[in-house]
């Protein structure tokens, strides 16, 4: 690579991690500030908060790579042309395609790399993810302990504790439950623990009292007690643990074996060959972002009014390949044997790149041999 391609190459690649940062973090606190609220209201601690947001970071690259990709090569072109620089390159005698050297390397680059994540890292971190959930759904303990605080864990039931003691002893229980229609009952203890095995988990309560209300005949007798069992197995959300989704399925089964991924997870033909190539040419609108970015704005000569037009021009063609987008996985997905379709909108984002170059390198004559 020369002087100039690694000038502009460097460029293009800082810019790029600037606007991948911004895109990153105003996504990423998006989908946090939502997860934030889901896990405080069920009793989680902040690590727990921080560790799903990680793991939620890596889904994110396939929205944010493309953008990032654009808007860096539109920054730095735009930069280039106001300040004239791309004006003198091309006087000098290179022409649009010979810059766009550069370029072209570095959304190959962009393309390989959200190709990593699309194929590796996404899978995996989100089937952790999905997991990681399971095992948050399944802790009773995050929902119930909680220390002076009167809590919901499942509609028709409210449970308070004054003190949890260190070895997880609770002190002072209330437990009001109103899920019969027939009676409410009230449960009132000095102490009380959690208790959980396979089957199910249990609030063991001792020395306290029961207050039945006979809701048909109004009537409320109670009843003291040394130790009482209640099943809390209702408090936790059931989730299955053996269902596996697409989306967490590793890219090399699903090239190599796709009639086993369709057993694993019961799914159709169409949707498995769907999720596969949703992995594979999703990092190829990189590539053709890079390359709409540059070739757009050599359309046309300098404007002291700036290249808004050749801007407006690129975001349209990618509105119409996200259009087309819409349709070919429609189609994909009704038909399996349709699967090459997915991939026209980025055909389409490739041929009028090659037009835009082709219009450029009209307009400029050259008067030197290309270095």
């Amino acid at each position: 690579m020369k002087k100039l391609d690694r000038y502009i190459f460097k460029q293009v690649v800082i810019s790029f991690v600037f606007f991948s940062s911004i895109f990153t973090l105003i996504f990423w606190i998006n989908r946090a500030i939502r997860l934030f609220d889901q896990l405080i209201a069920n009793g989680h601690s902040s690590a727990i908060f921080l560790e799903l947001a990680i793991l939620s970071l890596p889904s994110i690259a396939s929205i944010v790579f493309p953008l990032a990709c654009f808007a860096s090569v539109v920054f730095v072109t735009n930069k280039l042309k106001n300040d004239a620089e791309m004006t003198i390159l091309q006087s000098s005698g290179l022409s649009p395609f010979r810059l766009l050297k550069p370029y072209f390397i570095f959304g190959v680059l962009c393309m390989i790399s959200l190709g990593f994540f699309t194929t590796l890292i996404v899978p995996f971190t989100s089937k952790t993810l999905f997991e990681r959930q399971l095992e948050l759904d399944s802790s009773v303990s995050a929902r119930l302990l909680k220390e002076g605080k009167f809590i919901h864990p499942i509609p028709g039931v409210t449970f308070f504790v004054k003190e949890i003691k260190e070895d997880g002893t609770l002190l002072n229980v209330f437990f009001y439950d109103r899920r019969s229609q027939d009676e409410f009952l009230t449960y009132t203890a000095t102490q009380a623990f959690l208790a959980k095995d396979e089957s199910k988990t249990a609030l063991y309560m001792e020395n306290g009292l029961i207050q039945t209300l006979d809701a048909s005949r109004k009537e409320l007798s109670t009843t003291e007690f040394k130790s009482v069992t209640i099943d809390l197995s209702d408090a936790i959300e059931k989730r299955n643990r053996e269902i596996i989704y697409l989306s967490h399925v590793p890219t090399w089964l699903l090239i190599t074996n796709m009639q086993k991924v369709k057993e694993l997870t019961n799914s159709a033909q169409s949707s498995a060959n769907f999720e596969l190539h949703t992995r594979l040419y999703r990092p190829i609108f990189c590539f053709v972002a890079a390359l709409l970015g540059f070739s757009s704005l050599l359309i046309g000569t300098h404007s002291r009014f700036g290249f808004s037009k050749q801007i407006t021009l690129a975001l349209s063609i990618i509105i119409l390949m996200k259009i087309i987008e819409s349709y070919t996985i429609k189609i994909s997905l009704g038909n399996f044997t349709l699967w090459p379709l997915l991939y026209l909108p980025s055909l389409f984002g490739m041929i009028a790149s090659i037009l835009f170059l082709m219009v450029a390198n009209s307009q400029y004559r050259p008067k030197f041999r290309d270095l």
